[in-house]
């Protein structure tokens, strides 16, 4: 399929013609020691239990509330990922 093909695709399926991209970081704050990017068209709400990012979406004239939720105690994807990182360059740096 060629790419003018794919694109009329995606579109037609999809209702969006281009690439999905993201308002700039408007500032990052910094709570306890973590950063979080704030955008000028999503709303972050620090609580003492989780941490919401709420964001509306308008995709081929319907409107979508994104909210995206991670926890204020704990271990977020990211910590988990870093962790990760950190145990693997550590196996390395013993059998190197």
């Amino acid at each position: 399929m060629d790419r003018e093909k794919m694109i009329a695709r995606h579109y037609l399926e999809t209702g969006i013609l281009g690439a999905y991209e993201t308002t700039e970081v408007v500032w990052d704050e910094v709570v306890d020691g973590k950063c979080a990017p704030c955008f000028e068209d999503a709303l972050v709400v620090f609580g003492t239990e989780q941490t919401h990012v709420d964001r509306m979406m308008d995709i081929d004239g319907r409107s979508f509330r994104i909210r995206s939720v991670f926890p204020a105690i704990g271990h977020t994807p990211t910590d988990k990922l870093l962790t990760l990182i950190d145990t693997e360059l550590k196996k390395d740096t013993r059998t190197a």
